[in-house]
């Protein structure tokens, strides 16, 4: 991802009226920084504020899943929505719907997991996004696209 489409990405932008928190403790949201453990929704340098995102933290590129794996984040999206959508080799959605997490008041967490059925390993997609609203005004709504080598 480019420095640009992720300074789009983390822009500002009217956000909806509630916030929802998933249940995922700070350890499970981050990653490790010099052998220490971040907290992806800290926003203790303000990087967050006013943005819209969807920041999937988990599972990593190329990891291989299995069905009902679970997928961590952070986000900040129009009335706390975040939706998400798996997707096979060739395209075809294996499962899709959507989770809570941050909103209007800042960012927050969310975690949920992913049931599916392929018949042979593949690598496939797992999107994690905000819908886009406004028809096109303002930036572009986050979007994390993450490549998975999905088992049966």
């Amino acid at each position: 991802m480019t420095h640009d489409t992720m300074r789009r990405m983390l822009a500002g932008g009217v956000l909806g009226a509630s916030l929802a928190l998933g249940a995922v403790s700070a350890a499970a949201m981050g990653s490790l920084v010099e052998g220490e453990e971040t907290d992806t929704c800290s926003n203790e340098d303000g990087a967050f504020d006013d943005a819209a995102f969807v920041i999937a933290t988990g599972p990593k590129a190329g990891e291989r899943v299995e069905s009902g794996f679970e997928v961590t984040g952070c986000s900040r999206s129009f009335e706390s929505n975040v939706q998400w959508k798996l997707l096979a080799r060739d395209g075809a959605v294996l499962a899709s719907g959507n989770t809570t997490g941050g909103g209007v008041d800042g960012p927050g967490a969310f975690s949920f997991t992913i049931p599916y059925t392929v018949t042979v390993q593949q690598i496939g997609h797992l999107e994690v996004f905000d819908e886009d609203v406004s028809d096109g005004e303002g930036f572009p709504p986050g979007r994390t696209v993450i490549p998975l080598v999905l088992k049966p």
